[in-house]
């Protein structure tokens, strides 16, 4: 009977531990900076440091710390960008996530990666590839999507 009980247990913790990483990979997790969240909701709340109508939904921009006040106001999250107030190495923040590398562009400029999880229950495609968070570095700065940066970079 103690078997069957651990048995059970197990299962089910693995089942909530599954369907809790397929959404957001809460990026406020890498620091403190700008957050912007993407949403067909139209909410209010204090934390809205910006709200701009992009005729889909609307981006809303935060500090990183009251982004898990703003996003409870949510019922579907469909993108997140952060600009990190301090510089992250790519490989860094990859490892925080748990994301792999599927592409990565490089200029004088900027160097973009793109990468992958799948835990995450949102992507978009580029041909056959996957892509669920895109990386941009550019003069000490770093910004961070999912699934695709949202604000300029």
């Amino acid at each position: 009977m103690f078997k069957l009980l651990l048995f059970i247990t197990l299962c089910v913790s693995l089942i909530f531990y599954h369907f809790a990483s397929l959404g957001n990979p809460h990026l406020e997790i890498l620091g403190d900076g700008y957050m912007s969240i993407y949403s067909r909701q139209l909410v209010d709340s204090p934390y809205i440091i910006r709200r701009h109508d992009i005729a889909t939904g609307f981006i809303y921009t935060t500090r990183s710390y009251n982004a898990p006040a703003l996003r409870a106001k949510f019922t579907q999250i469909d993108g997140e960008s952060i600009t990190l107030d301090t510089y992250r190495p790519k490989h860094e923040i990859l490892r925080i996530l748990r994301y792999r590398v599927v592409h990565e562009q490089r200029n004088n400029i900027m160097h973009i990666t793109y990468a992958y999880s799948g835990r995450g229950r949102d992507f978009i495609r580029d041909g056959d590839t996957r892509i669920n968070l895109q990386i941009s570095s550019r003069a000490g700065r770093v910004t961070i999507g999912w699934p695709v940066i949202l604000s300029g970079f």
